[in-house]
């Protein structure tokens, strides 16, 4: 598919009839699909076009078409407003199309996007699971020991040093200036990494300003976008994980995946609803968002409890197993997929 537009919806379905699939897995993101509507009206298309039998969504964030309402153009407005009256205007919703309501099934990757979605379309939780993303980072064959030696190895750390990393992208939502003022309030023996790539460039010169103000950018190290193999590095070199969402910690937050993998104690933020999955002081230690003081106390207090540090650890191997398991997440996705028990008319 050289592009995502209309003019390109023959090409799919002839794709899609051609090769006579049974069930469709559809992964979800709008920019992906250059934030074009076509996309979000496929499975009403291939179950009653093509006959394909499941068409199973995972959507991977709750925002719908968030980046294509202002820039779309006439036509292709036009264009939209006709294909929803040809499908049924019906539960038709201008960010979902009828990804929603004619899907077989809808995964999400947590409660919080499906609370969006059943805004949305109110029959979406009859058919939909909850799946949380995985951890992204393939960890190397070598023993968590070994990897923490090499890891700190490689970033010059000594053994006095305490390590706290945030590992993710970079932009407003993390909450990443939150951290680095909470730092600036940690001991003199403590040291920051920040491992992840820049998502927004605005924000990322602020950030650096910012820990150029608190007077510790000596003692914060910038590592940028990295491997699958320095990214377990550098987890593994490092004592505790800090996530400061601005909204919370969520089941969708690979980066939480990631650093729970690595068996690390991690600091996060609490929002306005926490999935039954985190359970405070047991698989993480949460704190306020936007709340430096209280996030440097809660850093503290692990620094000096290394009962607390061995208990939150422990918590978040169960929790990967529980939730976050690659085996697990791949059979409940083949289970939805292949659930011939699913078919409904469209």
């Amino acid at each position: 598919m050289d592009n995502w537009g209309w003019k390109r919806l023959i090409k799919l379905l002839y794709f899609i009839s051609a090769n006579r699939f049974d069930r469709i897995l559809l992964i979800y993101i709008d920019w992906i699909y250059q934030c074009h509507p076509m996309i979000t009206f496929l499975p009403t298309f291939a179950r009653r076009l093509c006959r394909t039998g499941n068409v199973v969504t995972q959507l991977e964030n709750e925002n719908g078409l968030s980046g294509m309402r202002g820039n779309e153009r006439v036509r292709d407005r036009l264009m939209r407003v006709l294909i929803a009256w040809l499908v049924g205007r019906k539960d038709v919703d201008p960010s979902y199309g009828t990804l929603l309501r004619d899907s077989s099934h809808i995964i999400a990757l947590s409660a919080r996007h499906l609370d969006a979605f059943a805004m949305a379309y109110s029959g979406v939780r009859a058919k939909a699971e909850i799946i949380p993303a995985p951890s992204f980072v393939r960890m190397p064959n070598e023993d968590a020991g070994s990897a923490r030696r090499r890891g700190r190895e490689v970033l010059g750390l000594q053994e006095h040093e305490i390590a706290i990393v945030y590992y993710g992208y970079l932009y407003p939502m993390k909450g990443v200036e939150t951290l680095i003022t909470a730092f600036s309030q940690l001991p003199g023996n403590t040291r920051l990494l920040i491992a992840g790539g820049e998502a927004d460039e605005v924000y990322s010169r602020g950030l650096r300003e910012l820990s150029n103000k608190t007077g510790r950018a000596g003692h914060t190290l910038w590592l940028g976008h990295c491997d699958d193999e320095m990214s377990s590095l550098y987890l593994h070199a490092a004592d505790i994980c800090v996530l400061p969402f601005t909204v919370g910690v969520r089941l969708n937050n690979s980066s939480f995946a990631a650093a729970a993998a690595h068996g690390l104690p991690i600091v996060t933020t609490r929002g306005e609803m926490l999935e039954d999955a985190f359970v405070d002081r047991e698989n993480r230690l949460l704190c306020p968002p936007q709340g430096a003081g209280a996030m440097a106390e809660a850093i503290n207090e692990l620094i000096e409890c290394p009962e607390l540090r061995s208990r939150l650890r422990k918590g978040a191997q169960r929790l990967t197993e529980q939730c976050f398991a690659p085996d697990r997440i791949i059979s409940s996705t083949l289970r939805l997929v292949t659930d011939a028990d699913s078919r409904h008319d469209v």
